[in-house]
C-alpha cells in the first residue's frame, strides 16, 4: 500500500473513533466551554463539533508515535513504515470506543 492510501486508512479509522469514543460524551457535556455564542446550540450541531474535535484529536495524537518513529530511525521521508505505525497508534486508540 502507498503511503497515500494508508493516510486515508487513518483518516477513517480517527473518523470512527469521533463517533465511538469514550471521550466523546465528555467533550459533549463540556460544550459551552468550547462552543463559539454565533454556533447554533442545538444538540445535532454540539454533536457534529464533538465528533470533529474528537477525530481531530485522535488523528493529532496518533501521529506523535509515527514522528518519533521516524526521528529516532533517522527516516528523511514519511515512507510506508511511518504510516503503518501512525495507523497503528490510530486503531490503539480506537479500541476503547469499540470494546
Amino acid at each position: 500500500m502507498s503511503p497515500r492510501s494508508l493516510f486515508v486508512a487513518v483518516l477513517g479509522v480517527t473518523l470512527l473513533n469521533g463517533f465511538v469514543s469514550p471521550a466523546v460524551p465528555m467533550v459533549f457535556f463540556m460544550a459551552p466551554i468550547w462552543m463559539p455564542e454565533f454556533a447554533p446550540h442545538t444538540p445535532v450541531a454540539i454533536l457534529y463539533g464533538t465528533s470533529l474535535i474528537v477525530s481531530v484529536s485522535t488523528l493529532l495524537i496518533s501521529g506523535v508515535p509515527a514522528a518519533l518513529f521516524e526521528r529516532l530511525t533517522g527516516r528523511q521521508e514519511t515512507d510506508q513504515a511511518s504510516m503503518l505505525v501512525w495507523l497503528g497508534a490510530a486503531i490503539l486508540l480506537t479500541l476503547p470506543g469499540l470494546l
